[in-house]
């Protein structure tokens, strides 16, 4: 199966299988947003987003990006990950993993951040020789504006 699949660079066309990929998740994201974000990513040279294709049909996702915080090096952050649910388990996420890595080399560091719920995925990256290295909760507000 691994010789069948294709990694390229995300386009604006992929739109609808990120939306529906992303419902496996629990995720209901509108296309229209996608197609902008997918704008956004791809005219930005700090993010990568890539895609696993079988034949015609787009198994998975990896996005990743350049993260920068005024106390510590930076690093790359992979913002999402996801395979069709059929095809987990046979290496798919692996190989975006090693894509987005061999596309982002100057950075030694790769972090990611996984909902605490997601335990199989926590197994995963384990699986993978990433670290935990600490719990956070994220906080959020919209500001009023005038």
């Amino acid at each position: 199966m691994f010789e069948e699949i294709k990694i390229r660079e995300l386009h604006k066309s992929d739109a609808f299988s990120i939306a529906e990929l992303s419902v496996q998740l629990g995720y209901q994201i509108d296309e229209s947003l996608i197609t902008k974000q997918i704008t956004l990513i791809n005219s930005n040279k700090d993010h990568f987003a890539f895609v696993a294709v079988l034949n015609t049909i787009v198994i998975g996702y990896i996005h990743g990006f350049i993260s920068i915080r005024l106390t510590s090096s930076p690093f790359l952050e992979i913002g999402g990950l996801i395979v069709r649910k059929e095809y987990r388990r046979n290496g798919v996420a692996s190989t975006l993993i090693e894509y987005l890595e061999s596309h982002a080399n100057d950075y030694k560091t790769v972090r990611v951040r996984c909902n605490v719920k997601r335990e199989s995925a926590h197994q995963f990256y384990l699986n993978q020789n990433y670290i935990e290295k600490k719990e956070q909760k994220i906080f959020e507000r919209t500001p009023d504006k005038p």
